[in-house]
């Protein structure tokens, strides 16, 4: 009985230690599947937190494009700032590719040394790893460049420089590519040697193809802003060659009335002054005859202010031949004999004897001098008590140029108005319609002259135009 109790003990012993094996056994593979749990939990949390970090810079970049208005600048700086941060690289690059080589367009964190030296020289070698990127338009991963035949046999300039100057050591070079054309390279460069992940190659290359669009939007956008710009040069042309027949119209207009109320005026006077005549008893036959040949005279003189303003708005040049300044002077001198003789004014030419001929179109000469002589004969209404003068001088001067001046004895013209006393529309006289010392520098000028006036604003006015003394050879377009 005893032994059958011994063996029953034995017996239970044994079972409670099978248990306790197993029970052990079962809590071991607990932890262990706890362990790896927790492990494949870390590894998701990470995936997780670089997909987020990932997916905000590509955020931040597509929303720098959206609003850079064609600068590339501010585009490629976000770029590489964030893949170099998310790629937990030391420093990128972004290069353009000239058919040739590619040229540092864009750095991030790049050594000083080494950036200096990446835009003195341009990457060319074939036989480098962006050489190599550059003809098969792929990605390339260098693990550890110190290693690379181009530093340790070649000593590629770049590649030394890369090393030694910018302490690569990993670093990946990814195409920029517009359908299947290279336009550039983006770069991220480590200290290290730590290769870059899968996923860190993804986001530079979709950076890159970020990059690509930036650049081809800015391409874009220059070409609207230069087509916009060609259209604002061409409607800013119209709309100055519109406003110039504009104004020429109206200045013809005015100058229709301005010029042809004179023989009108004239014929006017003289058609009375033949009325008086042919009243009394007898009649003066002698003044009714003056009276009617001036007016004969005056009327062609009206007609003749419609060939001067065809003549002057036509082609420049027309019905020019050669003129006597003196003869058209004294000419004008005697048209406005009457006005002079009523309000006044003495006169004296001093006319400059054997004067060269002068190339202009007569009429049109006429009317600037009868144009400047009323001016000033209107200036000297204003002198009540004092002595009215009028002074026209005719020069030669050098070799080419002759000078007709017309000074009065008014007020003057005050200096600081001077220089705009030729624009059109701009009259100093209360009634002007500022025309016609615009009309006057519009025929000097094209005759080859130049028309100016000076006054110190208390004693009179000079105003003289210069014509040359033979056809101005009209020059060659310098373009």
């Amino acid at each position: 009985m005893k032994r059958r109790s011994k063996a029953k003990d034995r017996a239970k012993e044994g079972l409670v230690r099978n248990r306790a094996v197993r029970k052990a056994r079962k809590v071991s593979i607990a932890d262990s599947s706890t362990a790896e749990l927790r492990e494949q939990l870390d590894q998701r949390t990470r995936e997780r937190d670089e997909a987020l970090e990932q997916q905000a810079g590509t955020s931040k970049v597509l929303q720098v494009i959206s609003s850079s208005s064609g600068d590339l600048e501010p585009v490629f700086a976000t770029m590489l700032a964030e893949a170099v941060h998310i790629c937990d690289a030391n420093f990128g690059n972004i290069y353009r590719w000239d058919g040739h080589a590619l040229h540092l367009t864009a750095a991030h964190n790049t050594p000083r040394a080494f950036e200096e030296i990446r835009r003195r020289l341009p990457i060319r070698s074939a036989l480098s790893p962006t050489g190599h990127m550059v003809a098969t338009k792929k990605t390339v991963h260098v693990a550890d460049l110190v290693v690379e035949p181009i530093y340790t046999e070649h000593r590629e300039p770049g590649a030394v420089a890369a090393v030694e100057l910018g302490g690569v050591r990993t670093f990946m070079s990814v195409p920029l590519l517009k359908g299947n054309e290279l336009i550039g390279a983006f770069t991220l460069c480590r200290r290290e040697i730590r290769r870059f992940t899968d996923r860190q190659i993804a986001l530079v290359t979709d950076f890159a193809a970020q990059a690509v669009i930036a650049i081809e939007n800015a391409r874009l956008l220059s070409e609207l802003r230069a087509r916009t710009d060609e259209l604002d040069h061409s409607v800013a042309e119209l709309k100055r060659e519109r406003n110039n027949k504009l104004m020429n119209l109206e200045a013809m207009v005015a100058s229709i009335g301005h010029e042809v109320r004179q023989p009108l005026g004239a014929i006017a006077t003289s058609g009375r002054a033949a009325l008086r005549f042919l009243g009394r008893a007898p009649p003066d036959i002698e003044e009714i005859r003056s009276a009617l040949n001036m007016m004969v005279s005056e009327s062609h003189r009206a007609s003749q202010v419609f060939d001067n303003l065809r003549a002057l708005f036509g082609r420049a040049g027309k019905g020019h031949e050669p003129i006597d300044v003196n003869e058209i002077t004294l000419e004008v001198l005697r048209i406005l004999r009457g006005e002079l003789k009523d309000r006044g004014i003495t006169t004296r030419t001093e006319l400059t004897e054997e004067l060269p001929l002068a190339m202009g179109h007569r009429g049109q000469l006429q009317e600037v001098l009868l144009n400047l002589i009323r001016n000033a004969i209107e200036a000297m209404d204003a002198i009540k008590n004092g002595r009215r003068a009028l002074q026209i001088r005719t020069e030669h001067r050098g070799g080419r140029e002759i000078v007709v001046a017309v000074q009065d004895s008014g007020p003057g013209i005050d200096p600081k108005k001077l220089d705009g006393i030729f624009e059109a529309f701009i009259s100093t006289k209360i009634q002007g319609m500022g025309l016609g010392l615009a009309i006057c520098r519009t025929i000097i000028e094209r005759h080859g002259g130049q028309l100016s006036a000076h006054s110190d604003g208390q004693t009179g006015a000079l105003f003289q135009f210069v014509l040359p003394t033979q056809p101005v050879d009209k020059k060659p377009d310098s373009h």
